[in-house]
């Protein structure tokens, strides 16, 4: 809440006023007082604005306490209630590290719109996103979410931000996806090096790969980032230490990501950083769902404080052009953080979390 003045037929009028973010993300204001003429409220005191402005400032911050403490006093009320019971950790989680790795795969590495013309052209029965398969199998390796023997396990409770599949139909549907990447492996391979060229060098490009089992000499290097009709490549051309296999691919895959986000976290804090730390901190990166308990109010997301996990994840996120969550928002403040569109809160919470809620 602030105070604005408003000046109408050559008077100015104090209004107490708020700022609200509308569904599609952008911000608005409404008036919630006319508190009368600026004249009047100075006759007495001439400091009597400034005093008025430091006296909404105040409860503005109390009042978001407020919300905040009674938000917490509900979730830990849920966390106790029978209805939750079966969530293994007392409400449902959702990781919201799953934006950053879907922001380079999308926007950096272009994957996203490279499978999906893909699937159109040539799989066009396939019944699943080959991308979005492909992607949640990728992130569920480096995240660790598949060792059962772990705190955090992929499913039924813990999902990705706005990815509606189960473990179960990840594993189906990654079957089905192996021999597809597996015949389009050197041409995925000269998509990712041309996405991938103008920002960063063949030297991190061909490390890369032969750190995961993918090895190129500088001439095919040289011969995927050329571009026009005359540049053809044949399989003969690619030297790799095996065969082109799914797990090939998929362990260059996980790596290159990796790697992205460790170059621009590096080249944003000017610091050094492992990739087990790094891993642990995009692996804990956790919102907590308050959904709530009568029909028609706010599901919110509650971020999980764990530490210096938290503080590293909010480095990765403004290293790659997000914003860190606050501990506590709704659908819309938590799309405008990550740079998403989230409309519903379905966008946001599994289908397979959601049923069970």
């Amino acid at each position: 809440m602030y105070i604005q003045i408003k000046k109408s037929n050559n008077t100015q009028y104090v209004y107490l006023v708020e700022s609200f973010r509308k569904e599609d993300g952008s911000i608005g204001h409404r008036t919630l007082n006319k508190l009368g003429k600026l004249d009047d409220l100075l006759k007495d005191d001439p400091n009597a604005l400034e005093k008025l402005k430091k006296e909404v400032k105040e409860k503005s911050a109390e009042l978001k306490g407020a919300i905040k403490k009674d938000v917490v006093t509900r979730l830990n009320s849920m966390a106790k209630s029978s209805r939750l019971k079966k969530f293994e950790n007392g409400f449902p989680q959702v990781n919201y590290a799953y934006a950053v790795f879907n922001h380079i795969w999308s926007d950096i590495l272009k994957l996203d719109y490279r499978l999906n013309y893909l699937q159109s052209r040539y799989h066009s029965k396939l019944k699943f996103s080959l991308s979005e398969v492909i992607l949640a199998n990728l992130v569920i390796a480096i995240l660790g979410y598949d060792d059962e023997s772990s705190e955090l396990v992929y499913g039924p409770d813990l999902g990705f931000l706005g990815c509606n599949y189960t473990l179960e139909q990840l594993k189906e549907y990654q079957a089905n996806s192996q021999d597809i990447l597996n015949e389009e492996s050197m041409y995925t391979l000269r998509f990712i090096v041309k996405q991938l060229s103008d920002e960063y060098d063949m030297d991190f490009l061909s490390s890369t790969m032969s750190e995961s089992g993918l090895k190129l000499d500088a001439d095919t290097l040289d011969k995927l980032n050329m571009t026009g009709s005359e540049t053809t490549i044949s399989k003969e051309e690619l030297i790799f230490s095996k065969t082109a296999r799914f797990n090939q691919m998929s362990s260059y895959l996980r790596l290159i990501m990796m790697k992205i986000i460790r170059f621009k976290l590096e080249q944003s804090t000017k610091e050094s950083f492992d990739y087990s730390e790094i891993r642990t901190a995009l692996r804990e990166a956790i919102v907590l769902v308050d959904y709530p308990l009568v029909e028609g109010e706010s599901f919110l997301y509650v971020k999980r404080n764990n530490g210096k996990n938290v503080i590293l994840m909010n480095k990765i996120l403004k290293a790659m052009g997000m914003s860190p969550l606050f501990n506590i928002q709704d659908k819309t403040e938590l799309g405008h953080r990550l740079h998403l569109k989230l409309k519903e809160d379905s966008k946001i919470v599994p289908n397979f979390i959601m049923k069970r809620i």
